[in-house]
């Protein structure tokens, strides 16, 4: 199943070229700092991991979608391995860019999902062409509130020679 996987996972990413789609200058690229990852390393990234990591009702969030190739990816892996369908594989897939077209073309690639424009690093600055609903919802998703969750402690490390709090 693993090689009959990841052979219908590469099909599914390469129906989309490699950083087609979006005019990207010199310009922009030294403006956005963006880096588009070529489909052999998605997939061999993707590999390395866990995969009950894209079990259904995993969340799957890539704060600097791009293009979609590591969402493309992993709304296979769910539909292929998981046996979810297109729609709740993209229930679980959550997608951030600063540029509105790699949003669009994100969206497109992908079929739907919650991908959307804005600064997954400063979710309260309003960025040209976002959405009044796009910045809502990265400001209540991202920003920190004045109240802060109650956060679990940490796990001493074990490290020979010393006493261990356990």
């Amino acid at each position: 199943m693993s090689r009959d996987l990841w052979s219908r996972v590469r099909e599914k990413l390469d129906e989309h070229s490699y950083m087609e789609g979006v005019e990207r200058t010199v310009n922009r690229v030294k403006a956005t700092g963006e880096v588009f990852t070529p489909t052999e390393l998605v997939l061999e990234i993707i590999q390395y991991l866990d995969l009950d990591m894209f079990a259904p009702g995993k969340t799957v969030l890539d704060p600097a979608c791009g293009d979609g190739q590591f969402l493309v990816a992993a709304k296979w892996v769910k539909v292929f391995r998981f046996g979810m369908t297109e729609e709740m594989a993209l229930r679980d897939l959550y997608g951030v860019d600063i540029m509105r077209d790699n949003v669009d073309l994100c969206l497109r690639r992908l079929g739907g999902g919650t991908i959307v424009m804005g600064d997954s690093l400063r979710p309260e600055i309003r960025l040209d062409d976002q959405t009044a609903e796009e910045h809502n919802l990265m400001v209540s998703l991202f920003s920190e509130s004045g109240e802060q969750p109650a956060r679990k402690p940490r796990v001493a490390k074990f490290r020979p020679n010393q006493p261990q709090l356990f």
